[in-house]
């Protein structure tokens, strides 16, 4: 991966890890989902040619520190101020699902830093409806381990929906999500507990902050999830362009190629639109 470069920010003890690829224009700031990390974005990074962007693990993913605590207004303002470290002035906030809903609630409390959002099948700012242990067993369950081998771990999770579409990349990033304990066996570096914690933090109602964000936005979402996004998040912010992506809630390996197409469009639109307001100004 010669042209991307491994980060690693510290502050107060605590560190957020990610990978970075340089390139010009306003810079683009990618938050993941829960149990993915920063290689989930590799492919979209590897799209946007030319452009910065720079792809976070979470707190408590790859190689970044647990927070503090997991509520999503503290998981903002804590990424919000890591992130200060690398990028100054005004920022594209993108992310999927957890990561979606943050990069809305920091465009939201930070409208200042906010120049427009990128918001890939975020979760429902007005709250999810169901128990954070049932979500967790439902979705996360087959990719926790423990697993004998990398290749016991993989021959696990390939069936799953968010592996489908199975290549080098995305064996990166999942292993990128893995550790070994002490009894030799591999795991998801984040646990159950965890997910639980993050899960139940992001099915609370965020909408206010939500409503906030008044920036031009791009919410790209699953047909598998229109349902549920016209309800919450498309309530939420009526004047975000829509796409509609063919895929599961995992875009970025689900259809990549389609999802790729859907934001270099919309970037190149924001970029004329920007030039347009210059010229008659």
């Amino acid at each position: 991966m010669p042209e991307f470069r491994e980060l690693r920010i510290e502050n107060g003890g605590g560190v957020i890890s990610g990978v970075e690829r340089s390139g010009g224009g306003t810079p683009i700031i990618l938050l993941h989902g829960a149990g993915g990390n920063a290689l989930w974005f590799k492919p979209l990074m590897t799209a946007l040619a030319g452009r910065r962007v720079i792809a976070f693990d979470m707190p408590g993913h790859g190689g970044s520190t647990p927070a503090p605590d997991w509520e999503m207004e503290s998981l903002a303002e804590l990424i919000f101020s890591m992130s200060r470290q690398v990028v100054k002035g005004r920022v594209i906030w993108g992310g999927h699902s957890w990561g979606g809903k943050l990069a809305a609630m920091i465009a939201g409390t930070h409208p200042e830093a906010a120049h427009a959002m990128l918001l890939l099948d975020p979760s429902p700012a007005s709250g999810i409806p169901i128990p954070a242990e049932m979500f967790v067993d439902v979705t996360f369950a087959g990719e926790l381990g423990p697993w004998p081998s990398i290749e016991a771990a993989i021959n696990s999770v390939r069936s799953l929906p968010q592996y489908s579409n199975w290549n080098g990349d995305l064996q990166r990033a999942f292993e990128r999500g893995l550790t070994r304990g002490a009894d030799g066996m591999l795991r998801a570096r984040i646990s159950r507990d965890t997910l639980i914690a993050i899960c139940a933090a992001a099915g609370k109602d965020h909408s206010d902050t939500v409503r906030r964000a008044s920036c031009p936005t791009l919410i790209a979402v699953a047909d598998e999830s229109l349902a549920w996004q016209e309800a919450t998040n498309f309530a939420a912010l009526p004047n975000a362009t829509r796409s509609v992506i063919r895929s599961n809630h995992w875009l970025m390996t689900g259809n990549p190629t389609e999802l790729n197409w859907a934001i270099e469009t919309w970037l190149a639109s924001l970029e004329q639109c920007a030039l347009k307001m210059a010229q008659l100004g």
